[in-house]
């Protein structure tokens, strides 16, 4: 009898975790996603006059400030 009861009780529950799945199941038609934004890897180019040649680098500290 007690085995009956156990075989009952796994068949409800199979049966219960089938339908509460196929009850989660959506057949509606999802929006289309956006399509994401494109990006160009092309690097940008600078401006003509900024730092022509490497002149307006900023200097480096002298070797007298690594000893104070």
């Amino acid at each position: 009898m007690k085995s009956l009861k156990q075989i009952i009780f796994m068949l409800a529950v199979v049966i219960g975790l089938g339908l509460s799945i196929s009850a989660q199941s959506d057949d509606q038609k999802r929006p289309p996603k956006e399509k994401p934004p494109v990006i160009d890897p092309k690097p940008k180019q600078k401006p003509p006059g900024d730092n022509p040649g490497g002149r307006n680098t900023p200097k480096k500290p002298g070797s007298a400030y690594n000893f104070v």
